[in-house]
């Protein structure tokens, strides 16, 4: 499987580049997979990232801030019922996420996958996080107004 990230230019962190400065082959892991030692799996969300990215307004993939629209990932059932586990994420870098989720087979970024897998973009301007209700329940994103709804094969 192709990696996804780019190294961070001048700041010393292996996890993110800025949208702009993107190359055309990425390296790494989404900056939502890692730990803080940089380590991760390209199939768990790490909650404490999930969080920092919610809180801090950071791009779930390169961790650089986030500007408007806003775009989320998730499964149809997921952009059905208006609730994603993937924190928002620059349009660029929802590119790389798309192969993983296309290509993959089992788990990957918290979600099954395989050949029927069905996914959505949604394109927001903003989101109010869900916080879950019990300790080992998920985060939830939910966009406030949907400007756009990609459904890709």
């Amino acid at each position: 499987m192709r990696s996804l990230l780019a190294a961070r230019r001048g700041h010393g962190s292996p996890h993110a580049s800025g949208p702009e400065d993107r190359p055309d082959h990425l390296i790494g892991l989404p900056f939502v997979c890692t730990g803080p030692d940089g380590r991760g799996d390209l199939a768990e969300l790490h909650r404490a990232r999930v969080v920092q990215c919610a809180l801090s307004r950071v791009c779930a993939v390169c961790a650089q801030t986030l500007d408007r629209p806003l775009h989320l990932v998730g499964t149809a059932a997921e952009a059905d019922d208006n609730a994603f586990r993937l924190p928002p994420a620059h349009a660029v870098c929802v590119d790389a996420l798309l192969e993983p989720l296309r290509t993959g087979d089992g788990v990957v970024l918290g979600h099954g996958v395989g050949p029927t897998s069905r996914w959505s973009v949604v394109v927001t301007g903003g989101f109010d996080l869900v916080r879950p209700e019990t300790r080992d329940g998920l985060h939830l994103f939910r966009p406030n107004a949907v400007l756009e709804r990609r459904d890709l094969a």
